[in-house]
């Protein structure tokens, strides 16, 4: 019987995460079925986050596990959702718009390179800048979101703003929390955060189609509104230094 390496178990998730974004992409390409390869780009973004925590289960995490899940994000999260948007309506732009359609598989991928550089032991208690799988989610969102409630509509100017927001966010230096882990031993703080992220699942698994878009602003908009509150404490207690 052929023994499978620990260290590779969580790597099936990565090849999972790949194919799915891969079909995302194809799926969108052949049938222009922009919000079934949508909802593939959320599945990418379960496995994903499954493939981190079944390594930290396994006590499995590894360097080569990092940069492989690397190169499957930069398909999912970055390609996937580049090639969405350019069929659902930045086509109609010519060059204009293949060149906004890039920015997401452009900062995702620089995000990414950073993220692998940077990365010191393999616990992660914040995000530098937005996740790629959280910008990649806001974009499936919002396709998802415009195609059930306003079909053959497009709302270009919100689009725009979208795609520039989320792909220059990713690689900013806007601290994003992670995703608290689902245990009630901690702090209140953790308590209540396990207890948010239970809330957010079950009205997801009731209503998903009209939920996924204002959770997803929301946490986009949450690492912005940290940032602009400690700015200005940081500019009140330099003002009381002077």
């Amino acid at each position: 019987m052929i023994k499978v390496p620990r260290t590779i178990v969580p790597s099936f998730f990565t090849i999972g995460n790949m194919f799915i974004g891969f079909m995302a992409v194809i799926y969108a390409v052949r049938n222009e079925n922009v919000v079934l390869s949508s909802w593939l780009i959320l599945l990418c973004a379960f496995l994903d986050a499954m493939d981190g925590r079944v390594a930290r289960f396994a006590q499995a995490s590894s360097r080569f596990g990092v940069e492989y899940d690397s190169l499957a994000d930069v398909i999912s999260f970055g390609m996937a959702p580049s090639v969405l948007i350019y069929l659902f309506f930045f086509n109609q732009w010519g060059n204009v718009g293949l060149f906004i359609s890039f920015f997401p598989l452009l900062f995702a991928s620089i995000r990414l390179a950073r993220f692998n550089v940077e990365l010191e032991g393999f616990e992660k208690t914040a995000f530098t800048g937005l996740p790629s799988p959280a910008a990649a989610i806001t974009i499936a969102s919002y396709l998802i979101f415009v195609n059930t409630f306003f079909p053959g509509e497009h709302f270009p100017r919100i689009l725009l703003i979208l795609t520039i927001l989320v792909s220059v966010l990713m690689v900013s230096t806007i601290r994003y929390e992670v995703v608290p882990r689902m245990t009630l031993k901690g702090s209140l703080g953790q308590k209540l955060g396990v207890l948010l992220v239970v809330v957010v699942v079950i009205s997801l698994l009731i209503e998903p189609h009209a939920l996924l878009l204002p959770y997803s602003v929301l946490y986009v908009l949450s690492g912005m509104v940290r940032f602009m509150f400690r700015l200005s404490q940081g500019k009140r207690l330099g003002g009381k230094k002077a």
